[in-house]
C-alpha cells in the first residue's frame, strides 16, 4: 500500500475538498479516501465506509508528484500512519452534512 494526499492550495468553494488522503493498492487505484472540506465536513470512502463507487477509476500515477500544479495543487505520499490517524479521525466526525444530524 501506498498513502497520498492532494492538497488545493486555494479551493474556489466551501464545496470542494482541499485536502484528499488516499489509500493506493498495488496497483494504485484507490482502495480508501478520505476528503476534508474548508468548512470543516469530512467524507470518508471504501472499506467500512462503503461507497467504492466515489473512488478514482484511473490509478494514480508512479511519481505521485506529477499531480503538482505550482500554487494549485500539491501532492505527495505520506506515511501509513499519517493515513491511519486522519481515517480513524474522520471515523469520529460527521459524514457529511446529514451526518451531522443522525
Amino acid at each position: 500500500m501506498e498513502y497520498v494526499i492532494k492538497e488545493l492550495l486555494h479551493p474556489e468553494e466551501d464545496d470542494e475538498a482541499n485536502f484528499i488522503y488516499s489509500e493506493l493498492d498495488s496497483q494504485r487505484r484507490e482502495t480508501r479516501r478520505v476528503e476534508l472540506y474548508p468548512n470543516g465536513l469530512w467524507f470518508a470512502y471504501g472499506d467500512e465506509h462503503g461507497r467504492e463507487e466515489a473512488l478514482s477509476a484511473d490509478p494514480f500515477p508512479e511519481d505521485v508528484r506529477t499531480l503538482n500544479v505550482p500554487g494549485e495543487v500539491s501532492a505527495r505520499t505520506i506515511a501509513p500512519g499519517v493515513f491511519r490517524e486522519v481515517w480513524d479521525q474522520a471515523a469520529e466526525r460527521p459524514d457529511g452534512f446529514l451526518g451531522m444530524f443522525f
